[in-house]
């Protein structure tokens, strides 16, 4: 396998740990879970909405600690209809 696909690889997995483990399991969605071992060269990349990403931001837990993002989850969840698209693009594009 190239490097590149290493690297592609390596990011979903980061991508999916995280996802997988701050999805509750009544926000949980079969694009949150990057299945393990599939034949990513052939594979479609998995897709993040933005409805999906506007759910989360709204379930987010605002008396928890920021990220390493160093954003508050509270700015998070209020400015949800500002930064849902732009999220969802970006995560589209990684």
């Amino acid at each position: 396998m190239s490097d590149l696909v290493t690297q592609d690889m390596e990011k979903a997995e980061v991508l999916n740990d995280f996802f997988v483990s701050v999805f509750t399991g009544k926000s949980l969605s079969h694009t949150a879970q990057v299945a393990k071992g599939m034949d990513w060269e052939n594979a479609e990349p998995p897709t993040v909405g933005e409805d999906q990403v506007r759910e989360y931001l709204r379930n987010l837990k605002v008396h928890k600690s920021m990220g390493p993002d160093e954003v508050h989850p509270q700015v998070l969840r209020e400015l949800v209809d500002e930064v849902a698209r732009l999220l969802s693009i970006i995560f589209e594009k990684a």
